[in-house]
């Protein structure tokens, strides 16, 4: 219960961050000085309609490819904070403050691999800024500190 708390409640976060920030995306960003299209303009579009816009843009495209144009049809939301890095950042620290190091390394170190690959393709796919992974990163920590304070209050870990 500790686990899927800690998880829906990132989400939760990051929903409401991204529908109260609305923060475009670097790729929208890009698109809008390439094709002198704003921002703006894009993300008054439905989301139907951004995708085809993003799919006619690139249809033939030589600079982006189709998987990542594709890709981008897939994520055409709003940016702040990356969803994906709150994820898996949260279970790296998750695995990090309760399963301890020491104990399980080989777990805990493959979750925190996991988590940086994460990072790094928002960063390289264009999906997020550094400071939508920063945001992030510092969100899943004070999650996972709340998880750990109740973890060790319900004697889940050793203090």
């Amino acid at each position: 219960m500790l686990l899927v708390s800690a998880i829906l409640s990132g989400q939760t976060i990051k929903s409401f961050l991204k529908s109260h920030t609305a923060e475009s995306r670097p790729y929208v960003l890009w698109m809008a000085k390439e094709f002198n299209i704003s921002n703006q303009q894009f993300y008054s579009k439905s989301e139907s309609e951004r995708k085809e816009l993003i799919q006619q843009l690139f249809k033939n495209s030589s600079t982006i490819p189709s998987w990542l144009s594709n890709h981008w049809q897939n994520e055409a939301g709003f940016a702040f904070p990356s969803g994906h890095t709150l994820f898996a950042v949260t279970w790296a620290f998750l695995a990090l403050t309760l399963l301890k190091l020491k104990q399980h390394y080989v777990i805990v170190s493959i979750t925190i691999i996991w988590s940086i690959l994460i990072e790094i393709s928002r960063l390289l796919l264009g999906m997020h800024s550094p400071i939508d992974l920063i945001t992030s990163i510092l969100i899943a920590w004070i999650i996972s500190l709340i998880s750990y304070f109740y973890a060790r209050k319900w004697h889940i870990v050793d203090k």
